[in-house]
C-alpha cells in the first residue's frame, strides 16, 4: 500500500509537470534576459552592481513559481482571509518598523533581504475578495452586502499604502479591487452607488497625498509648468524614446541613459533606456511579449469553472496588466509619474516575486482545471 501511495505521488508530480505551460515560462525567461541587458547598460557595464542581484532575485522568484504550481489548490482558498489579514498587519507594522528611504517607509528588513508588503497585499486582496464573493454567491447581486464590505477591504490597505507614501502601488490596488467588484456580477445600481462613493473619496485621498505626489499630478496636467523640477523625468524620458528612432542608437550607446539624464533608470524608466537603444522595433518586441502573457491570463479567466477561480485569475491578470500599462504610459507622458516598475525587467525583488507568484497561481488553477 505504501509503494502504491508513493507511485501515485510520483505520477501526480509528472502530470502537473507535464501540464505546466512552458511557453509562459519561456516568455518570462526572455523578459528576464532583456532586464539583465538593460540593467547592465544602466550600470555602465558593471555586472555586479545590478545584474547579479537581479539574477538571484529572478531564480528565487522562479523557484516560488514552480512550488506554487504543485501546492494543493484548496490551500489558497482556505487561507484567503488569513493572508489578507496578515498583509494588513504587515502594512501597519511598516509605520513602526519600516525602513525609511527617500522619505518613505515601504520595506521591512528581514536580515538577508527586504520585502515590500504592499506588493503582496495586492495579491492577497484578490484572494479575499474572490473568497468573499464565492461565500456570498447565493445572495442576490442587488444586496448591499456585496458592495460595502469589499469597498472597506479595498480602501483600508489603499489608505495605508498611500500614507507610506506609495501612490503607484495604491492606485494599482484600488483599480484592481474595484474591477473585481464590477466583475463579481453586481447590479448596475450598486455599481453606480460604488462610483458615487469613489468620487466622494477623491477629496479625502487628495489630502492624504504628499506634496511631491500632488506636484506630479499637476505636472501631468500641465507638463510645461515645471520642466526642470517635477516635469524633468517625463521630459528626459520622452527625449530618450524619441531619439531611439526606428532601430535605436545601439546597445549601450544611448546618450540620455549613458550620460545619466534619465533618473531612476534601473526601476521606473527602464523602458526609456531600451527604447533609446533598440528603437521602435525593440519596443514592439517587449509589448508583444507582455501581450502574450496577458492573453494567457485572459484565456485562463474564460476557462475558469467557478466564480472563485474566475475572480482570482482575473484579478491577478489585471494586476499584471496594470503594471505594464501604467509603467509604459508613465514613461511616455500619458499618466503621471507614480513609481510603478516594468514587470520582470525593472530592478526590484518584491515586484518580480509578486508577478511570478501570480503566474504560478494561474498555472495551478489551469492544471487543476485539466484534471477535473
Amino acid at each position: 500500500m505504501k509503494t502504491n501511495f508513493n507511485y501515485n505521488k510520483k505520477q501526480s508530480f509528472f502530470i502537473i509537470f507535464k501540464n505546466i505551460n512552458w511557453s509562459i515560462v519561456a516568455v518570462l525567461f526572455i523578459l528576464f534576459g532583456i532586464g539583465c541587458m538593460v540593467l547592465y547598460s544602466a550600470s555602465g557595464g558593471n555586472f555586479y552592481l545590478l545584474v547579479q542581484k537581479h539574477i538571484f532575485k529572478f531564480l528565487f522568484s522562479l523557484s516560488i513559481f514552480f512550488i506554487l504550481c504543485f501546492i494543493n489548490y484548496e490551500t489558497y482558498k482556505n487561507y484567503s482571509y488569513l493572508l489578507y489579514a496578515l498583509s494588513i498587519v504587515a502594512l501597519i507594522a511598516l509605520i513602526f518598523f519600516g525602513v525609511e528611504s527617500a522619505g518613505s517607509k515601504r520595506w521591512i528588513n528581514l536580515g538577508l533581504f527586504s520585502i515590500q508588503p504592499s506588493e503582496f497585499t495586492k495579491i492577497f486582496l484578490i484572494f479575499a475578495l474572490a473568497r468573499y464573493y464565492q461565500d456570498l454567491e447565493h445572495i442576490e447581486n442587488s444586496s448591499i452586502l456585496k458592495l460595502i464590505l469589499p469597498l472597506f477591504a479595498i480602501f483600508l490597505p489603499f489608505l495605508l499604502i498611500v500614507n507610506q507614501p506609495d501612490l503607484g502601488t495604491s492606485i494599482l490596488l484600488l483599480i484592481n479591487g474595484l474591477s473585481i467588484i464590477i466583475l463579481s456580477g453586481l447590479s448596475i445600481w450598486l455599481i453606480l452607488l460604488g462610483g458615487v462613493l469613489f468620487l466622494a473619496f477623491i477629496p479625502l485621498v487628495w489630502n492624504f497625498l504628499h506634496f511631491y505626489q500632488k506636484q506630479r499630478i499637476l505636472t501631468f496636467l500641465n507638463p510645461e509648468n515645471d520642466p526642470l523640477g517635477s516635469g524633468y523625468h517625463i521630459a528626459q524620458s520622452k527625449i530618450a524614446i524619441g531619439s531611439g528612432g526606428f532601430f535605436g542608437q545601439g546597445y549601450m550607446k544611448g546618450s540620455q541613459s549613458q550620460l545619466e539624464f534619465i533618473p531612476e533608470i534601473h526601476t521606473d524608466f527602464v523602458f526609456s533606456i531600451f527604447s533609446e537603444e533598440f528603437g521602435f522595433i525593440g519596443s514592439l518586441i517587449i509589448i508583444f511579449l507582455y501581450l502574450y502573457l496577458l492573453s494567457y491570463g485572459v484565456l485562463s479567466c474564460f476557462k475558469a469553472k467557478n466564480i472563485y477561480d474566475k475572480l482570482i485569475v482575473f484579478g491577478l491578470t489585471m494586476n499584471f496588466f496594470l503594471y505594464f500599462l501604467i509603467n509604459i504610459s508613465m514613461v511616455i507622458g500619458l499618466v503621471p509619474v507614480v513609481g510603478v516598475p516594468l514587470p520582470i525587467i525593472s530592478y526590484g525583488g518584491s515586484s518580480m516575486l509578486a508577478i511570478l507568484i501570480s503566474f504560478g497561481i494561474i498555472q495551478n488553477i489551469n492544471i487543476k482545471g485539466k484534471s477535473t
